[in-house]
Parts: structure tokens; sequence; C-alpha cells
């Protein structure tokens, strides 16, 4: 474990409102916060004596910009008690416009913090409102000036397929983070079992939302930025390398509640995703990955990125050539258009990234 240089994902759970949408682990409730807070500082300083390396802190969320004055500055200091944190380590922060003040940025700066991630989803009031989401365009236009006299390095996401959404909607939210940010995640709209949106009926139209997601990738182009992973564009030096991790199968550690790590091997762990859960026994819960498994990770991970499967690192991981083994699909893909194979990689075609799913699905293992 020493030997590598890892990623840390360290999950907050807290927001002030659950969006309509939402599916991941968060509460409004603030009274665990500082519960919380020592539970995952303690599971973090457990790898105190361990002399892990880390290149990539990213804190998650829920929204942790929410979390009460000085706990991102107690999180980042038991991470750097704890792991030997490169100079030049991306350190990344999520939060939301609406709880963004000069007291949250200046902990940021002062935790060693170096990149933010700030939710606007769309640039509508009307559709804002709608999912449920507390801030108004103003809030994010106001939030992003007031990162950007500290960070140089900001990313905003943007979802596609919300109600009533439409593609001068996109068009502004697109256009307001070229200005303002150098990374951009264009997300589909995904609507997940047990959010309010299910319990609503909505269900937004694919062909509508593939048709949003080309404009997006279109005008980002346009104003600079290279998509590197189908939901993920940024400008020139700015891709996210915590997230790069994940896509590469590289290892990474994660704290707090529903968070994953992987060694990079085949080992992976969870954590409860019971938040009261998680505060009882952190321990979380290690499961080993088949060779199936480990193959079906790497191919669906690689794909879902702009340079696609490297032939050589996946050759030197698994002992054998993926197109030598996959040569009959591998060959009818290629000549129907879907992949682009070269001496070093096999990636799928640019014009059918956001629809990748079933090409991805015919190169894994049944």
């Amino acid at each position: 474990m020493t030997g590598r240089t890892y990623g840390i994902y360290i999950h907050i759970p807290f927001c002030k409102s659950k969006c309509k949408y939402c599916a991941f682990v968060s509460t409004p409730d603030f009274s665990q916060q500082r519960a919380y807070l020592r539970v995952l500082t303690d599971e973090i300083t457990c790898y105190r004596n361990s002399g892990i390396k880390a290149d990539t802190v990213y804190i998650g969320g829920g929204t942790p910009s929410c979390l009460f004055r000085g706990g991102i500055s107690d999180v980042m200091s038991a991470v750097k008690n704890s792991f030997c944190v490169s100079n030049n380590a991306e350190i990344t922060v999520e939060c939301n416009p609406e709880s963004v003040d000069i007291e949250f940025i200046e902990e940021c700066v002062n935790s060693g913090i170096n990149r933010v991630s700030m939710g606007l989803q769309s640039s509508s009031d009307c559709v804002l409102k709608s999912i449920g989401r507390i801030h108004t365009y103003t809030d994010y236009l106001n939030a992003v000036k007031l990162l950007r006299d500290y960070f140089d390095n900001i990313s905003s996401d943007v979802i596609l397929g919300l109600p009533n959404q439409t593609k001068d909607d996109v068009k502004r939210s697109v256009e307001m983070i070229s200005e303002y940010c150098r990374h951009a995640s264009v997300y589909a709209l995904t609507v997940e079992d047990g959010t309010p949106l299910k319990s609503e009926n909505y269900s937004p139209s694919d062909d509508y939302i593939a048709e949003l997601y080309e404009y997006a990738a279109e005008l980002l182009g346009n104003n600079g930025f290279n998509r590197y992973e189908v939901s993920n564009f940024a400008k020139e030096g700015a891709f996210s390398r915590h997230n790069l991790k994940y896509w590469h199968c590289e290892p990474y550690l994660g704290f707090g509640v529903a968070a994953h790590g992987y060694d990079g091997d085949g080992i992976r762990y969870a954590h409860s995703d019971n938040i009261n859960e998680y505060i009882s026994d952190p321990t979380p819960t290690r499961y080993d990955l088949t060779g199936k498994d480990k193959f079906n990770e790497y191919v669906m991970l690689a794909l879902r990125t702009e340079n696609g499967i490297d032939i050589n690192d996946f050759e030197r991981r698994f002992g054998y050539s993926f197109v030598e083994r996959n040569s009959k699909t591998v060959e009818r893909m290629q000549k129907d258009g879907l992949i682009c194979v070269s001496d070093n990689s096999v990636r799928i075609s640019p014009k059918y990234m956001f629809v990748m799913n079933g090409i991805i699905e015919d190169l894994m293992l049944d």
C-alpha cells in the first residue's frame, strides 16, 4: 500500500435541503454534524502511521460548504496529519451557491484547498425551483464571482433533462460556466427510485436529453473545453485528476458514510449508507473482485473516457491483448464505425459517446 500514490475521497452528507432528483446519501439534520465529524476524523487518523502518499483529495457530499465553520479545517488537518500529501496535490471541495461566503472561502484557502466544484444545474430560476434547488441564478453568479477572487480552478455542474428545461437554458448555463470556470460536468438526469421526481412520475425524453447533450458539448468545445470523459469537459490543464483515478482504476481511499475505496488491484470496500450506522461503526465492508469483475470494471470505466482503453496498460494488468481476446467483436464494431482502434488504444467513436452503454456491454464479459 505504501508504494502507491492514492486519491482520498471524503463524504460530507449534509445539505440545507434535499433536491428532488437526489439519490445520494445526505440529510438536512445538522444536529448530527459534530458527532459525524468526530467519527470521520477518527477514521482518517487511523492511517497516521501508514506512510501512504496522496496526490488528490476530494471532499464531496452532500454539501460540504454547509458544514459548521471549522469543520473543513478539521477534516483537512486530519488528512495532512495522516498522509503524505504531495505539494502539488489537487484538493477539491464541493459547494452550493447559497452556502458560499467569505468565511467558507477563507477556511478552504487556509486549509490548502485549491479546487472548488459548485452546483449550478440550471440557469433558469423556474427550473431550479421545480427541482428543489434553494439558490437562484443570481446566487450562483454572485458566488462564482466571489470564488474567482480566490481560486483559479473552479468546476460547475449542469443537469440535462430537468422539468421544463430548454435549449436557451442550457446555452446560458454553458456560457456562464465558460466565463468563470475551467471545468464543466454535464450530466443526463436519471430519475432514481425513492426520489420526489420518481414519485411525481416525471420521465424525461431520452431523445431530447441526447439533443441537449450534443448542443452543450458543441458549445463547450467552441469555448475551449475538451471532453475527456463522457460527462466531463475541461480547459487545458484543468482535467479532474481525482476523477481520472476512478476511470483509470487507480487506488483511492474513501472515508465517511457511503464512501467506497479501491486498492487498485482487486479489493474494494464500502461503508454503510446509513448515517447513524456509520456513526456507530465506521468499519467498511470489504469484498474481493473476481477476474470477470476486474475485466468488466476496467472496460466500462476506460471506455467512458475520450482516450478509451490503453492497450499497453490493459495487457500489463491482465496479461493478454484486449484486441486479440475480443478480435471478432472489435473487428465488427470498428467496421461499423462504433469504435476507433489504434496501436495504443481502443475508444468509442466521438459521435457515439452519449449512447455508449450498448457498445460497452458488447465488450464486457457475460
